[in-house]
């Protein structure tokens, strides 16, 4: 939705002349004032200006024309709600009274003007105009209305006078039949105001009304209509519309995107893009600028003698928390600001949990934040539509999440708007807050749910406490986003504790001495999701550097130098040195062996690692021997169901399967994938790395309508978790061409097979032992088609 033109000079201003007195005075294509005059005659029919009464404020300079919102050059979306309420006031048809709820910013009052402009410009519906912004405003607009409709002095100053009800004379006049009329009563934010009569339906006309309160009983007989932000492409033209040569369709998609899709900062970037005198920016240019300050550069496109604060993002919302603070809810604003510390993503609502509040510290801000009023102040703040409050969806029968969701720049504009001297106590709270809200240790899948909803506010919260420089904010933050990235990483969610590790590692290295054994293993974690990020070499390089401190500072032994030589492991084996990989996981397993026992997990897991690379190797005798130890070992130690007992009968399918042993290798295929879905759930890692397996067990055996519905299953998974070209994906893509070869449809297999040795050659490389594999399995597919 596009709120005003594009400031240029377009002429001069034209006064034109109209009906009784009234004089439309157009200033450029912004603002459009109507003056009215009224006159009073004593009985001799002599003119004189009417006085208003002692302590009277002056009327508003018009009804007639909307005042408040400058004419939009297109609306854009809304378009059911344009033809349910143009239909309202032309054919007077359905409810009369009309409510347009939504965020400040959001386009009720452009929507509200266009319904108005339409309806009017045509003569047959008269146009009323008011602010219901104060209880004085709504007063004199609705007299003014009275006036209009044709109330006489003398019933207008026996008003004035308190001898008649204000409001029963205004819909006196406004219920008598004639031209029908629609009365707009613009930002009606505080809906008390209207209690006591302002508000009514009448069969003569339709009232519409904006206003960022959806809930009121003050609308109990009304339709509402919620305006919320622009979809993608609408906003996108909200931006070509006003500076159409500034970009392409895909800039302005991506700048849209960027602000928020909210049509107030739509038409405030457009107008600065469409108005550039020192010099040519574009959309992409305005896209990088936002990385900084983005409230502040937006709201550089607001007009500088605009008097009007609700077309600036800095002001727009302090509206909002003043009004709340004004009937009684200062500490909205407090939790408000807690909300500003996190990410424009959904947020658990049981951050905010009544019992924790006191603990972290919030009853010290300013106003205090208390477990008592946090409800009052929830829901005041969603009366207001600064936040919403909904439902996440759970799975698997498990039970939704509550969520609360914030727009970017509503977060943006308040956290800049904190004092100084109280940044760093609430950001601390936040924190605690923070660590508090964390799952319990018991997986479920709520628990990882929420975990993964978590990570962008904890890269939020440790951004702002860098930013704010305080060294108890930093260490604070840090411990947060360490728990929830441990938390993760224990859970075989590496991939989305990557961007997490990496920002823990960037704030680390900037704020903690190099030698710190915690800034070590912040590195150690962070190579370990590169692998899963597919970056191996990164992954290798940083694994080494780790390893070699450790080496150096812990001796050869350390348990902790161990778990860098096993995880070092990962990226040479995905990268295909299976000589490096063979030498690095032995050290692992044979060390580990030596301080750990036998029967350690960790022992476990090296072992069974070095089992499968040694098959990789063509060494049949020992990883067979490997394979069988671990198995026994690991169900004797540590039960059927561990893990690494799990992972050990999958080892030992793997080695079978590899060294040409189908039908041994299906009964430890089958235990750990059906275990591995019993502990883990049916997309775990452990449980997909299973399926992979028994499905190319199955394939071996002939049995490729199962092995086909395995690996498809799979496939979706990984594709939706890891992407298309992810190395676990391509594994499962490399194996459906199998699949489809074993099972007969030969040239399947070869449409399948030339797609996925193109994804493997772009993700993996020529001389990758996955792509010299996958287009094996290619040749003899088109082998068999000739």
């Amino acid at each position: 939705m596009s709120e005003q033109h594009p400031r240029g000079n377009i002429g001069a201003p034209e006064v034109v002349a109209h009906g009784h007195g009234r004089v439309f005075q157009a200033d450029r294509d912004q603002h459009i004032t109507e003056h009215h005059h009224h006159y009073s005659s004593d009985s001799t029919g002599q003119i004189f200006p009417q006085q208003s009464p002692e302590g009277m404020g002056r009327g508003p300079d018009s009804i007639r024309v909307p005042l408040a919102a400058p004419k939009p050059v297109v609306v854009r979306n809304r378009d059911e709600a344009k033809a349910k309420l143009l239909s309202a006031v032309t054919t007077r048809g359905g409810a009369r009274i009309h409510v347009l709820h939504g965020m400040g910013g959001c386009g009720k009052t452009t929507l509200a003007r266009f319904v108005f402009d339409e309806t009017v410009s045509g003569r047959a519906v008269e146009g009323f105009w008011v602010s219901a912004a104060g209880r004085s405003a709504l007063r004199a607009g609705m007299l003014s209305v009275a006036a209009e409709r044709g109330a006489t002095t003398a019933e207008l100053d026996a008003v004035h006078r308190g001898h008649r009800p204000a409001a029963d004379l205004v819909w006196g006049y406004l219920d008598r039949p004639g031209t029908p009329w629609i009365l707009v009563l613009d930002n009606a934010d505080d809906p008390a105001l209207l209690d006591g009569g302002w508000i009514r339906a009448s069969r003569h006309g339709t009232v519409l009304v904006t206003t960022r309160q959806a809930q009121s009983p003050v609308w109990a007989d009304a339709e509402l209509h919620h305006i919320d932000l622009l979809p993608p492409r609408d906003a996108a033209l909200v931006l070509s519309d006003l500076a159409p040569s500034t970009g392409s369709d895909e800039d302005a998609l991506e700048l849209a995107q960027a602000v928020g899709r909210l049509p107030l900062a739509l038409t405030l970037v457009g107008s600065q893009l469409s108005d550039q005198l020192l010099e040519a920016v574009t959309m992409a240019d305005f896209r990088r600028r936002l990385a900084h300050e983005p409230s502040v550069q937006i709201d550089n496109g607001s007009v500088p003698w605009d008097s009007d604060l609700r077309r600036t993002l800095g002001s727009t919302w302090q509206l909002s928390l003043d009004a709340l603070a004004e009937r009684g809810l200062p500490d909205a604003g407090a939790l408000m600001r807690l909300f500003s510390c996190f990410a424009p993503d959904p947020l658990p609502i049981s951050l905010i949990r009544p019992g924790e509040l006191e603990a972290a510290g919030l009853g010290r801000l300013e106003p205090p934040l208390s477990s008592s009023r946090v409800a009052a102040c929830l829901r005041g703040l969603i009366g207001q539509a600064l936040v919403l409050v909904d439902d996440y969806p759970g799975q698997g029968g498990e039970p939704p999440t509550r969520i609360v969701q914030l727009h970017a720049l509503v977060l943006d504009t308040v956290f800049g708007g904190i004092p100084a001297r109280m940044r760093a106590p609430l950001l601390a709270a936040a924190a605690s807050l923070f660590l508090r809200a964390l799952p319990e240790e018991v997986p479920t899948p709520a628990g990882d749910r929420m975990r993964n909803m978590l990570v962008p506010h904890a890269v939020q919260l440790l951004r702002n406490a860098e930013a704010e420089g305080g060294e108890q904010v930093i260490a604070a933050a840090l411990t947060s986003a360490r728990r929830l990235r441990d938390d993760l990483m224990a859970r075989g969610e590496e991939l989305s504790a990557h961007p997490l590790a990496q920002l823990v590692v960037d704030v680390a290295r900037r704020n903690v001495p190099a030698d710190d054994p915690v800034l070590l293993e912040d590195q150690y974690q962070l190579a370990r999701t590169l692998v899963w990020a597919d970056d191996h070499h990164a992954a290798i390089s940083l694994h080494r550097e780790v390893l070699t401190q450790r080496e150096r500072t812990l001796g050869a032994d350390s348990p902790d130098t161990l778990r860098s030589a096993h995880e070092l492991f990962f990226g040479l084996y995905f990268l295909g040195d299976w000589a490096a990989a063979e030498r690095t996981i032995r050290r692992a397993a044979e060390g580990r062996e030596r301080v750990l026992g036998e029967g350690h997990p960790d022992t476990l897991h090296s072992r069974g690692l070095l089992a499968e690379v040694l098959c990789r190797m063509g060494d049949e005798e020992e990883n067979v021997r490997i394979s069988e130890e671990i198995c026994e070992v690991s169900e004797r130690v540590l039960g059927a169901e561990h893990p690494i007992t799990i992972s050990s009968a999958l080892t030992r399918a793997f080695v079978l399967d590899e060294v040409g042993r189908p039908a041994d290798a299906e009964g430890p295929a089958r235990r750990a994938l059906e275990a591995s879905r019993r502990v883990h759930g049916e997309q775990h890692w452990l449980a997909m790395a299973s399926a992979n397996r028994l499905a190319m067990v199955l394939r071996g055996l002939g049995q490729c309508e199962e092995a086909q519905r395995l690996a498809e299953e799979v496939l979706g998974v990984r594709q939706l978790m890891l992407g298309d070209e992810h190395h676990h994906t391509l594994l499962i893509r490399i194996e459906l061409v199998r699949i489809a070869h074993a099972a007969g449809r030969a040239e399947e297999a070869v449409q399948l097979g030339r797609a996925t040795v193109e994804a493997c050659r772009r993700a993996l490389g020529e001389d990758h032992q996955e792509t010299i594999d996958c287009l094996a399995a290619l040749r003899a597919a088109e082998d068999a088609v000739r």
